[in-house]
């Protein structure tokens, strides 16, 4: 392939994204360095019961704390604001996003209950916390975390 056509193609390419991220500001929110969504589940998209859905979050945050030296488990309707809110905190780990802020309030009460006595976890109170504001219609529940070394 032609350098030019390449270069073309390329150009192209991230011209799509900018306008497909431009276009919706809900992608485009979640764009800091440090926060990742691989263990994200869109709880509006997948039609799963509360027990698949606790069991499937149990293990990405068993996956994730088994790795990093602390954690800290919240809720947010703003993972890049929320993550100036945790600066001593190396990541933000996404678990799930719904538009319904009382099902996020619930798993984040029963997150904090269930990993509350866990050495590693830097939560002092159980239950669900403050009251998340959504810039976009869409609630958090997330796990930050500070790297071994």
């Amino acid at each position: 392939m032609h350098p030019f056509l390449l270069i073309a193609v390329a150009i192209g390419v991230g011209k799509l994204f900018a306008k497909i991220f431009k276009n919706n500001p809900e992608l485009g929110e979640i764009t800091h360095k440090d926060i990742y969504k691989d263990f994200l589940i869109d709880i509006d998209k997948n039609d799963l019961t509360e027990r698949i859905l606790k069991q499937k979050t149990t293990r990405s945050i068993n996956l994730i704390i088994e790795k990093h030296k602390s954690f800290k488990i919240g809720k947010t309707g703003n993972p890049k604001s929320r993550t100036a809110n945790h600066k001593i905190y190396d990541r933000m780990f996404l678990l799930c996003s719904s538009s319904d802020k009382e099902m996020i309030n619930v798993l984040e009460g029963h997150y904090n209950d269930k990993y509350l006595t866990h050495k590693k976890n830097d939560n002092k109170k159980g239950g669900s916390a403050g009251d998340a504001k959504a810039m976009n219609g869409r609630y958090y529940l997330y796990i930050v975390t500070i790297n071994k070394g």
